[in-house]
């Protein structure tokens, strides 16, 4: 058995945990996790390589965001990967027996804004530095393996297409990215694409979205 995968399966937390891949060395770990997340979310957006333009992903060093994809003409986009799952159920779970977070339409939607108003405001401030790298567009994946969504992409996209997405000031793109519901891990290969969903932003704003303004359906 290859040696990280070993350690993820004696370290895993044991709850929502297949888009995780873990090593003694965290660090490197982090940004293999990263790579891999996105190059599944581009995987799963161009089924047919051939059709993919992007050539390349590099891991980037903060202020920037995780990722950096190269398409075919040399241009960059910049690509933060975190992670959508309810912190307590993985608490209750160490505690009790196995049970998983049932979503509802408006938890969904203010969990992922929420998610999103935290990278926005991280970015803010490197928004020059995003700029000298050469980022023409940032995207955000909010990777998920909620038992509760896995099997409800349909759910998951009336929760955002049946509510006014907050504009970002630094945000072009957002994703919720599902696993396949075969899929066993993140290095599970012979399970089908990721589950990719669109969140609808609307076109970026200087002004930042608050956590209040989310709360209007």
């Amino acid at each position: 058995m290859p040696e990280p995968f070993g350690y993820w399966l004696l370290h895993q937390r044991g709850y929502a945990d297949r888009f995780n891949w873990l090593r003694a060395d965290r660090e490197r770990a982090k940004r293999e996790k990263e790579r891999r997340i996105v190059d599944q979310w581009a995987a799963a957006r161009y089924r047919d390589r051939d059709a993919c333009p992007f050539v390349r992903i590099e891991s980037c060093a903060p202020p920037l965001p995780d990722c950096a994809l190269t398409d075919k003409a040399g241009k960059k986009i910049g690509i933060e990967v975190t992670e959508l799952v309810d912190q307590a159920t993985i608490e209750r779970n160490k505690l009790t027996s196995y049970h998983w977070k049932e979503y509802s339409a408006d938890e969904l939607f203010l969990a992922t804004i929420g998610r999103l108003t935290a990278k926005n405001r991280k970015f803010q401030p490197a928004s020059g530095d995003m700029r000298e790298a050469g980022l023409e567009r940032i995207v955000v994946i909010l990777h998920c393996d909620e038992p509760d969504l896995t099997w409800r992409p349909a759910f998951c996209r009336e929760a955002f297409f049946s509510r006014d997405v907050p504009r970002f000031s630094e945000i072009d793109e957002a994703w919720l990215l599902l696993p396949c519901p075969r899929k066993k891990n993140l290095n599970d290969f012979e399970a089908e694409f990721c589950q990719p969903i669109p969140i609808p932003l609307p076109p970026r704003t200087d002004c930042t979205p608050t956590l209040h303004e989310a709360d209007q359906p």
